[in-house]
């Protein structure tokens, strides 16, 4: 006899409709999404017709190119192709007019702006990257066509600029109108997920609950919250009048976050450097009774309640000094600057902990609600970029648009314009993906699929549409099953190459075309683009994620601290913070988790944020400070030596550093005792004496393992 289990036999009583409602959870956000792209394309090629537009097809296409579930993104991504299609119309008027006639120069001149716009694609984030795309490729869809016929380009620019417009409102009007899913839920998701994931682990940080691994995993989960918030604020001020109001507000929170974030892992680094020590280190015990209200604080607010941490963290900051000093009183002399430096760090931090929450309880205010207590709001996020991927890509763009192109002018092809457009857009458009060589392929399975549908659609369908809701009946299957496959990230090559191939080459306008032979021509010269695209990847392939570009990255991470270092003190700490962060993230991406390479960069990172941030914190105060020239001297000499021990790793440079750090250190003792204008400046330079001493650091191992540590001076206040 067979038993079966409750559970099979409950699965066995459920209904056939309730087991497809089950299947199909979660699927109404997808098909609305495909509702909302084909009401798009359909919607755009209508009143392309009715406005008599000499290719309605461009209009629906460029639904297909701008498609996003968001509709910020979509609006975001809307406004940058608009940018780049009028630069790039321009550009093509303009390469036409100078050389008319001259075919070769014309190519020459073509292939350089489409080089130099790949690049341009490359050195920035967000969707002003696509911008460069569009401006690149939009010059070759209007000037190769004109090669022989000059004085077409300006009709060809202005149906070209015509027609993406068009399509381009109407994905905006729709996405914005007709069940919006708005980006400013999503931003504010994230944003309230990142500030409640960090004061919970402040909290637990701070009451001994994380061990270092998990502190240094909590690190790089945070670094990816603050990029990815960036990237939706950059986005959400297209669909929202109140986050465009609001948006410097959300950046200087951003700012504040890993201004925060940064101190605590400095925090916690020179706690562990004193338990490594001694296991039963007091000044280590003494820092730690005295952040523990901060914890004790952070775990009895209420949740959601930027308000009330606020208040609290008020409360933790005006009783720090009075703990700070009973706890002082308890140390031995010769162990008070390790504990007023740590005491110095976590008073800083609690600072920059309500600032941030303080920021984060205006946010959830309506307007603006007046200024900001003890902020500047003209907060710049700036980005890193790797020149020499950006070059690979320039040369790229460059080499198949010119050899490419002057194939195709001694062949005489017809269509090869269109072939040779496709490859520019496709080269530069792939040149930031990781494998672009597998995508690339993607976008050509896809497009042979969409060739054989547009093929079923123009012999089987088309003779018998005679109006344009049977144009819709007829070609919405093809499509319908292509979009949703956008749906799947992993598949989304695939769709847009099946969307592509199946608009492009049927080739919709004012009157049914049935010429098969044409047909096939451009459909094989947009799956022949795709291919050579394809091609140029493995000719000159990429340079994005490789190892070579992870180490030239870390490379320039460690640099960054020769930029804390060097560099003007106006608004270089968020800079500093910025460009950090977003040169560990794009290393990080390309290596595999948990791996040796993976943990050796996390410590780099925390390391660079450490000392990086020290030092442009000492460069003010010792401004602040008016310092004597004596000690001054050797502030200069030691943040020289730091920045050229974190570029060329020689220990040479590490003894020196120390040197002028503990020579700077003695003269800040005045009888004995330290003047109160310069117990910042000390606590700065006993803090990254102490980051230099740690023979455990990734600075030492990568140095040779041989730094000479001399004997701990002393240089204790009485």
């Amino acid at each position: 006899m067979n038993a079966t289990s409750p559970q099979a036999a409950a699965a066995a009583r459920v209904s056939w409709p309730d087991q497809v409602r089950q299947a199909l959870r979660g699927e109404g956000a997808a098909w609305m999404f495909v509702f909302k792209v084909l009401l798009s394309i359909y919607l755009a090629g209508m009143i392309a017709m009715r406005m008599g537009f000499s290719s309605p097809s461009t209009a629906m296409i460029t639904v297909i190119v701008v498609m996003n579930r968001q509709s910020g993104m979509v609006l975001a991504k809307a406004f940058y192709r608009i940018l780049g299609t009028i630069v790039g119309s321009i550009a093509a008027v303009v390469i036409t007019a100078l050389f008319p006639q001259q075919p070769v120069l014309l190519l020459l001149a073509t292939s350089i702006w489409v080089g130099l716009c790949a690049g341009g694609a490359l050195m920035f984030r967000n969707f002003l990257s696509y911008g460069f795309v569009l401006s690149g490729y939009t010059v070759a869809i209007i000037a190769l066509p004109a090669v022989n016929q000059p004085t077409e380009v300006f009709d060809l620019a202005v149906s070209r600029l015509t027609e993406v417009l068009l399509g381009l409102l109407v994905s905006a009007a729709v996405f914005d109108v007709v069940f919006p899913a708005r980006l400013r839920n999503s931003l504010r998701t994230t944003t309230e997920g990142l500030i409640a994931g960090f004061l919970d682990f402040v909290r637990d940080g701070t009451r001994g609950a994380l061990p270092r691994e998990k502190m240094e995993q909590a690190h790089l989960r945070f670094v990816r919250g603050s990029m990815a918030l960036e990237d939706l604020r950059a986005s959400v001020v297209f669909e929202d009048p109140e986050a465009r109001v609001r948006s410097r507000r959300m950046r200087l929170l951003n700012q504040r976050f890993m201004a925060a974030s940064t101190r605590f892992q400095s925090l916690h680094h020179l706690i562990n450097r004193l338990l490594r020590g001694d296991p039963d280190d007091a000044v280590a015990g003494a820092l730690m009774q005295l952040y523990r209200p901060l914890g004790d604080a952070l775990a009895a607010r209420q949740a959601g309640d930027h308000d009330d941490v606020t208040v609290r963290l008020d409360a933790v900051l005006a009783a720090q000094p009075a703990r700070a000093a009973a706890l002082r009183a308890t140390l031995p002399a010769v162990r008070l600057d390790d504990f007023e430096t740590g005491a110095s760090l976590l008073l800083r931090f609690t600072s920059e902990l309500r600032d941030m929450t303080h920021t984060a309880a205006a946010l959830r205010r309506p307007g603006l609600s007046g200024p900001l207590a003890r902020a500047s709001e003209k907060v710049r996020f700036s980005y890193a970029t790797d020149y020499f991927s950006v070059g690979v890509t320039v040369l790229r763009s460059f080499l198949v648009s010119l050899i490419l192109g002057l194939a195709w002018i001694q062949s005489g092809w017809a269509s090869g314009a269109n072939a040779m457009a496709n490859v520019i857009a496709l080269t530069a458009i792939l040149a930031a993906v990781p494998n672009p060589h597998v995508t690339a392929a993607q976008i050509a399975k896809g497009f042979s699929i969409g060739l054989v549908f547009a093929f079923l659609c123009l012999t089987l369908v088309m003779p018998r549409i005679d109006s344009y809701p049977m144009l819709v009946l007829g070609t919405a299957p093809f499509l319908m099953l292509s979009v949703y496959l956008s749906t799947r990230p992993p598949l989304f090559g695939l769709s847009l190459g099946m969307c592509l191939g199946t608009l492009v080459p049927l080739g919709v306008g004012l009157e049914p075309n049935f010429d098969v032979a044409a047909f096939l021509n451009n459909g094989v010269a947009f799956l022949v683009g795709a291919v050579l695209a394809l091609v140029a990847f493995q000719l000159i392939p990429s340079v994005i994620g490789t190892l070579g570009q992870r180490r030239r990255l870390l490379t320039e991470l460690r640099h960054q601290v020769a930029l804390a270092a060097r560099a003007p003190l106006d608004g270089l700490a968020p800079r500093f913070e910025s460009v950090s962060r977003d040169l560990f993230l794009q290393v990080v991406n390309h290596t595999p988790p948990g791996s040796a390479e993976s943990r050796t960069l996390l410590a780099w990172a925390l390391a660079v944020h450490e000392i990086g941030r020290t030092l442009i914190e000492l460069r003010h105060d010792s401004i602040d400070a008016a310092v004597p020239r004596a000690i001054e001297a050797h502030i200069d000499a030691a943040v020289s030596a730091i920045a050229r021990l974190y570029e060329h790793l020689d220990p040479a440079d590490h003894e020196a550093a120390l040197s002028h750090l503990d020579a700077a250190l003695a003269d800040t003792l005045v009888q004995g005792a330290v003047p109160a204008a310069l117990r910042a400046v000390r606590q700065h330079l006993h803090l990254l004496r102490s980051a230099l001493r740690d023979a455990d650091s990734v600075l030492a191992v990568a140095a040779g393992g041989d730094i000479h540590l001399p004997a701990e001076p002393s240089h204790a206040a009485s």
